[in-house]
């Protein structure tokens, strides 16, 4: 049965405690404290508390919306109703409703836009081209996955939340990064060099390079040493 690697830094216990022992609380303070602030749309909390639709859906519909605006379409709501339960469905048993509110479109739309409008802002800074939903290998039983964005070697992920970024966030990029380490060790992919967390719902961001974060989370361990030590711990996971 393959798992997908979001799973595994969300759901999995153990793994990130013996890998990445300094991901601390205290330490995801100090990341979160060097993040910048991209300029954005802010959201109304009464029109936030005016949408019916469970938050995580609701945002997945702000996503689709931003994926209409940086192909340079016009927002099609079933065609993003149609993308936001299938991604839904792959990790919750989710329903969406027939149709919108008034409220949920707003909401959608306005951060929808702030992603898009914040992506290309990123993309032309960098002189890169923008790269929708790119692959993240999987390694033995853990499956491949799709991340959220990506610029070049940068891998950006997509946090829509009220909060600061919190462990789990870091821990999903460290996994993504350790199955794109694997996959350039045996040849059939590149290791991702930096990653970036974004919230388009308050402008902040987080960049840095993967040589740096390891460093801080990884107790002195090579990167090597952690890949040895996720192969070893999955690999025994996989016995039980």
């Amino acid at each position: 049965m393959q798992v997908d690697p979001r799973t595994i830094a969300r759901d999995i216990p153990g793994i990130f405690d013996e890998i990445f022992p300094q991901l601390t609380p205290s330490i995801v303070k100090h990341f979160n404290s060097q993040a910048q602030t991209m300029p954005v749309r802010a959201l109304p909390k009464e029109l936030l508390d005016a949408s019916t639709l469970q938050r995580a859906m609701l945002f997945e519909l702000a996503y689709s919306v931003a994926e209409n605006i940086l192909r340079g379409q016009f927002i099609d709501w079933t065609a993003c109703c149609e993308a936001t339960l299938e991604r839904q469905r792959a990790y919750f048993d989710a329903k969406l409703p027939e149709q919108f509110d008034t409220a949920d479109k707003e909401v959608a739309e306005l951060v929808g836009k702030n992603l898009a409008e914040s992506l290309q802002q990123m993309s032309r800074s960098h002189g890169l081209p923008l790269v929708e939903r790119p692959d993240i290998p999987g390694l033995e039983w853990v499956g491949s996955g799709k991340g959220d964005f990506a610029l070049g070697e940068c891998l950006i992920e997509v946090k829509c939340t009220a909060k600061r970024f919190s462990s789990s966030d870091y821990r999903q990029v460290a996994i993504y990064w350790l199955l794109s380490y694997a996959a350039a060790i045996e040849g059939r992919g590149t290791e991702w060099k930096e990653f970036a967390l974004f919230n388009p719902r308050s402008g902040a961001t987080v960049r840095l390079t993967f040589d740096k974060f390891l460093a801080i989370i990884s107790s002195g361990r090579t990167k090597i040493d952690i890949l040895q030590l996720f192969q070893s711990l999955i690999g025994t996971r996989q016995k039980k």
